[in-house]
């Protein structure tokens, strides 16, 4: 995790990572259909006996997978897309400093304006600071018809072609991807420590509401939803929560609402699953 001087003990919100990051395994491994693994298994399956000149076994192999496959289209017939791998992984290396990160921000654009791509892959690197689910799909609209075309290229004795389009198809698996901003996570992780200080120690809940301001608008800039108008009113909640803390106000239902905003924020965030 960067480095950073914030009031809260850097162990407490790597601790909060650590159980969203747990999280979002659980989660992903929960969405794994074994049907769709089986499939992509008997397919490998399939080229193995190919190479090794083992026809019978093949064709064996593709009638195995195919079997699988009906089996999720009759269960899915609206799914495009069915889970067959996942990863997640903790990517902090987003710099802290928001003027570094606006000069990034300038340096990419003028690079995606020169169609300097590589440049730009490596500046957009540089702007990332999420827990990330990585996730490969089999695609249910065109995988069982490559593997009923292979079949009958196996029968009819055209095995170079037969394990030319299995080999086609295992490249045809989508990757998509979720990401957790790590800012938002830490931002609210900071507030519901701010909530248990509240009464007993103002000044230091004033300092925790600053580093959840700061880590919002942290999230904001590495553009995390970005254009999402919910930043401003977050903040806007924040400084109103920092008045009448200061004024020694009761913050007890204001809290909970922010919380509970900053929760359905966070969630929203993470939801996308975008092509990778």
């Amino acid at each position: 995790m960067n480095s950073q001087t914030l009031n809260q003990p850097d162990t407490r919100l790597q601790q909060e990572i650590d159980k969203e990051t747990q999280k979002a395994t659980d989660e992903a491994e929960r969405c794994l259909d074994r049907e769709a693994v089986s499939a992509i298994e008997e397919t490998r399956n399939a080229i193995n006996a190919i190479e090794e000149e083992n026809t019978q076994e093949a064709i064996a192999a593709l009638e195995r997978a195919t079997g699988k496959l009906d089996i999720l289209v009759a269960r899915y017939p609206e799914l495009g897309l069915v889970p067959v791998m996942t990863q997640v992984s903790i990517i902090d290396v987003a710099p802290l400093d928001l003027h570094v990160i606006e000069r990034i921000r300038t340096q990419l654009k003028n690079a995606f304006n020169n169609e300097d791509f590589p440049t730009a892959r490596q500046l957009l690197n540089n702007l990332m600071s999420e827990i990330r689910t990585s996730i490969v799909n089999l695609p249910l609209e065109t995988y069982p018809d490559a593997m009923r075309e292979a079949a009958r290229l196996l029968s009819e004795g055209k095995t170079d072609e037969a394990r030319t389009l299995l080999q086609v198809a295992l490249s045809t698996l989508v990757l998509t991807e979720q990401s957790r901003p790590i800012p938002l996570l830490n931002a609210y992780t900071l507030l519901v420590d701010a909530v248990d200080l509240a009464e007993s120690d103002p000044e230091q809940t004033l300092r925790l509401l600053k580093d959840a301001r700061t880590q919002l608008k942290l999230a904001q800039e590495l553009g995390y939803a970005r254009s999402n108008p919910e930043y401003a009113e977050l903040e806007q909640a924040i400084k109103n929560l920092e008045r009448q803390v200061k004024a020694s106000e009761k913050t007890t239902d204001a809290f909970a609402k922010l919380q509970e905003r900053f929760s359905s924020f966070f969630n929203q965030v993470s939801a996308a699953i975008n092509p990778a």
